[in-house]
């Protein structure tokens, strides 16, 4: 499976459009990975995935007995994705930005706690079992099931299920309750990885990069009026001020005008305009 640049960003737009539940996360990122390939054929990572899959599907029958269902599926995970397929996080080169991008990540089954999430994500979800990210700041958590069952795992160190205790970000303390990570849509993680690309190029001052970014993050989500500000910003760095104008409009079209976005985008519009004149 080859497709064009033009065919990528169209399945972006769809994600874009659709339903946060209805977006297929792994092969998402997938395309979004592929936008930095050109010529590559998918096929190869797609069939890993369908491996993967049935890999875990193998150790279903084994683990179900004397297990919950979560618990199961939370050891699967971990014995397929990092035992049998040898995933881990980068700790020796963990900013390189190989580690975001998914297709480089599959290759080197190294990546970041985002894009090893995603894959775990992706299997946990063809095995019929409720998986979300989790809203933990700096390090990317997961969940795996739902109420009391529920098991938290860090697809960073090998699909560890950790306990209450290991969410305390100041670790525990007399008054400290464990703290409420809300879920991460599908969507949230995808901005999240573009996010962690995006960070990377803004340090390296590399602004054309931040711009190519800033497009996918819109594709994502286009609803959001504060990734249009981004994308109005990275266009004027380089110098494209039609771009920038373009998405202040479109920022100030989604946002209360009132916002910090709706006001911070019509006073850049304004300067732009000025600067064009």
């Amino acid at each position: 499976m080859i497709l064009a640049a033009s065919q990528l960003v169209e399945k972006l737009r769809e994600i874009g459009q659709a339903v946060d539940e209805a977006i297929p996360i792994g092969r998402a990122a997938l395309w979004l990975s592929a936008l930095d390939h050109p010529g590559m054929d998918l096929a190869t990572y797609l069939q890993h995935f369908d491996q993967m899959e049935a890999d875990a599907r193998e150790r279903i029958p084994a683990l179900r007995r004397g297990m919950s269902e979560t618990e199961a599926i939370a050891r699967i995970l971990s014995d397929t994705i990092a035992n049998r397929h040898g995933y881990a996080g980068d700790n020796e080169t963990f900013d390189d930005p190989q580690n975001a991008d998914l297709i480089r990540v599959i290759d080197r089954r190294r990546g970041l706690p985002v894009s090893l999430g995603i894959i775990y994500l992706e299997i946990a979800r063809r095995l019929g079992v409720k998986a979300q990210g989790m809203n933990t700041p700096g390090h990317f958590l997961m969940r795996v099931g739902e109420g009391e069952q529920a098991r938290i795992l860090d697809p960073f160190n090998g699909g560890l299920v950790l306990a209450a205790d290991d969410l305390r970000p100041l670790g525990p303390a007399q008054g400290v309750t464990t703290p409420e990570y809300g879920p991460s849509g599908n969507r949230e993680v995808l901005l999240r990885l573009l996010n962690n690309i995006r960070s990377r190029a803004l340090a390296g001052k590399d602004m054309r990069r931040v711009l190519e970014i800033a497009e996918r993050m819109v594709l994502v989500s286009p609803r959001q009026p504060d990734l249009w500000l981004d994308l109005s910003r990275a266009n004027e760095s380089i110098g494209k001020l039609n771009g920038a104008i373009q998405a202040a409009q479109r920022c100030m079209a989604l946002a209360d005008r009132e916002s910090v976005e709706g006001r911070e985008a019509a006073f850049s519009l304004a300067s732009l305009r000025r600067r064009l004149n």
